[in-house]
């Protein structure tokens, strides 16, 4: 297999919000430790099931491009990826702006130094400092890539339990990428979308596009609570959000810990689909610049792990259907 050659520099700029994100995924350990356990649930989606047997024959996969998807302990999404020879569980991030993170607790490849940068909160304070890579080969669920640059980190920087590392959709930019975390599968296919898909099972959703600085990453337009906004899709959250902006007149339970407010009974539509969410936190979102709508929510692998997940950046959309 002849590698793809992918150059980005590194895991994102000091600019992007992606640091505080990836911070607030993986410190989902520590909100569990603060009695913070609770998800949010898909409360309902009307449309039918698909099993795991039928998706597959569906959206036009072969065989040969079905691979194994395994969980965090928190139920976001890994997959086994091949660094400069060594194989490596890495989170399949879809907020991971660009390239790739691996952290001192991955085991050892080869890899080239390329100096040090800052790593910077979303409010400009300093996280620490990591080292960007680069290195000769990596292969993504059945592609290779050639000269591939990333960041090597501190697992303590960001997360209260030690994980190898991320990657995002940096390597699905010619390609569409399914995951279905209730049959623990995902697939990838350089394959166009099939014309049609039956619209009692299946949603699709437009695909806005983030600012550049942003890399690669998930948004699409919604109706929130009655409101028009964006909402910010990553499978590298366990958890969900709404912004306070958007919680008026909904019922509400107030716990203890970091986060105070959950919100219930929240109806969000999205391409044609109406949802009903219980227990999303109430969190302001930092995230918008640049958009003409707000952001009003962040969808976790909490909701998104109850779907199978088509994501195709080439025709910008995002398909769901409800796994079965």
């Amino acid at each position: 297999m002849k590698p793809e050659r992918l150059t980005s520099g590194g895991w994102h700029s000091p600019s992007s919000p992606r640091p505080f994100l990836f911070a607030v995924v993986l410190l989902g350990w520590a909100w569990m430790a603060l009695g913070q356990a609770v998800k949010a649930t898909l409360v309902s989606a009307p449309i039918g099931a698909t099993s795991a047997e039928r998706w597959p024959r569906d959206l036009g996969y072969e065989k040969s491009e079905l691979y194994p998807l395994a969980m965090t302990s928190l139920g976001c999404p890994l997959i086994e990826v091949d660094v400069a020879g060594t194989k490596v569980q890495l989170m399949l991030d879809t907020g991971t702006s660009s390239g790739f993170v691996l952290t001192n607790h991955a085991p050892s490849v080869r890899f080239r130094s390329e100096g040090r940068s800052e790593e910077l909160n979303a409010d400009g304070s300093p996280r620490g400092a990591s080292a960007s890579i680069r290195v000769e080969t990596m292969s993504v669920l059945g592609k290779a890539f050639a000269d591939v640059g990333g960041s090597l980190s501190d697992w303590k920087m960001f997360a209260s339990d030690p994980f190898d590392g991320t990657v995002g959709l940096d390597f699905f930019l010619d390609r569409r990428l399914t995951l279905d975390y209730r049959s623990r599968a995902a697939a990838a296919s350089a394959s166009p979308l099939p014309g049609t898909l039956d619209s009692a099972r299946y949603v699709i959703i437009d695909l806005v596009d983030p600012p550049k600085s942003q890399g690669h990453i998930l948004y699409g337009r919604a109706i929130v609570n009655g409101r028009e906004a964006i909402v910010y899709f990553d499978t590298g959250y366990n958890v969900s959000f709404i912004d306070p902006a958007f919680g008026e007149g909904l019922a509400s339970v107030e716990r203890p810990g970091r986060f105070k407010t959950f919100r219930k009974g929240v109806p969000v539509e999205m391409g044609g689909l109406r949802l009903l969410l219980d227990d999303l936190r109430e969190d302001a979102i930092l995230r918008g610049a640049g958009f003409a709508r707000p952001v009003a929510l962040i969808l976790g692998s909490d909701i998104l792990s109850r779907f199978v997940v088509t994501i195709d950046l080439r025709a910008k959309k995002m398909i769901l259907a409800l796994a079965g």
